[in-house]
């Protein structure tokens, strides 16, 4: 089976680095570009982050900074969950590869054009990158299969009532988005509280031997003692679910729906209105809305991507061409 050509977009954050963690060990898709934008932390803490993890994962493609602050705001920052460096104040070893000379926009329209209408977008943080390259470049949202979006809810938010992070941090990017006619599949927070990862889960994950273990159960640690100090128990790697949802899309089922953004209203910024029942006969049915995921088949990828990092090359790649 052919790989698919993706772009992952994204703010490293714990959970984007289980999610490029996972893409990295799929052998389903393949990596042209990793772009950075700020969200879970500052833009240049992002863009280290994602330069350190591509040479941690041995992810040879090329890295792009993206935009430093959303379109019409402030940045806003989650270091309570990820931690004060974006990454639960874990030192991963710094990147050797250099930061691309072009910005993240201009590299998403490079890319699509060079695919030719096979490039998907893995926008796993502030949709802000993506708006500013398909205003940009007109022409852009011809030349993109999809976007897989980590962002929005069809019903509780996660920084509001009804607010998800990634698309409270910039609306006003999340609307010219999901206005572009770019097909796109949500996987939202509704979704991603699906896939909790209990104690026990992480349990049988950490037992998994790999010269990746020890910092992953640091990681997973942090981010249980961030959850709980929110009241909650089980851990939510959200961006890991969307990259899964690219890889094998029986991870998640998804209905077909109109999806629009607030803007303005104070008690509703960045919500994802959803008409699940269509009642908008008018708008257009422009995203695949995540309803269910099969926790099962998830947690099972993830076992699979730690037994990725077990075995020596030769093995990895016999797994590869088995999954294809």
């Amino acid at each position: 089976m052919e790989r698919i050509p993706v772009i992952i977009d994204t703010d490293p954050g714990i959970d984007d680095f289980f999610a490029l963690m996972l893409a990295n060990s799929s052998g389903r898709l393949e990596i042209k570009a990793v772009t950075t934008v700020a969200g879970n932390q500052s833009s240049e803490i992002v863009t280290k982050n994602a330069l350190d993890i591509a040479s941690y994962f041995h992810i040879g493609c090329e890295v792009a900074k993206g935009a430093e602050q959303p379109l019409d705001r402030p940045p806003r920052t989650a270091g309570y969950i990820h931690g004060e460096n974006g990454l639960g104040n874990l030192a991963l070893k710094a990147g050797s590869r250099p930061l691309s000379p072009d910005y993240a926009w201009d590299v998403i329209d490079q890319k699509a054009a060079e695919e030719k209408g096979r490039l998907e977008i893995l926008a796993i943080g502030p949709l802000t990158n993506i708006a500013i390259a398909l205003l940009k470049y007109p022409g852009l949202r011809g030349r993109i299969r999809r976007i897989v979006m980590m962002g929005g809810s069809g019903g509780v938010g996660n920084v509001s009532p009804y607010g998800e992070f990634n698309a409270a941090a910039d609306p006003l990017a999340a609307k010219i988005v999901f206005r572009s006619g770019v097909p796109i599949v949500m996987t939202g927070w509704d979704a991603a509280v699906q896939s909790r990862l209990t104690p026990e889960e992480i349990g049988r994950l950490k037992k998994i031997d790999t010269p990746y273990t020890r910092d992953c159960s640091f990681l997973w640690d942090f981010l249980q003692g961030a959850y709980q100090k929110l009241g909650k128990s089980n851990i939510v790697l959200s961006d890991a679910l969307a990259v899964a949802y690219a890889i094998d899309p029986a991870v998640m089922e998804c209905r077909d729906c109109y999806v629009a953004v607030e803007t303005v209203s104070g008690l509703n910024q960045g919500r994802t209105v959803v008409d699940f029942d269509h009642v908008r006969k008018d708008m257009p049915l422009n995203c695949s809305v995540g309803m269910k995921v099969d926790q099962g088949l998830y947690f099972g990828m993830l076992e699979q991507m730690m037994r990725h990092y077990t075995a020596p090359r030769r093995e990895r790649e016999d797994l590869h061409e088995a999954r294809l």
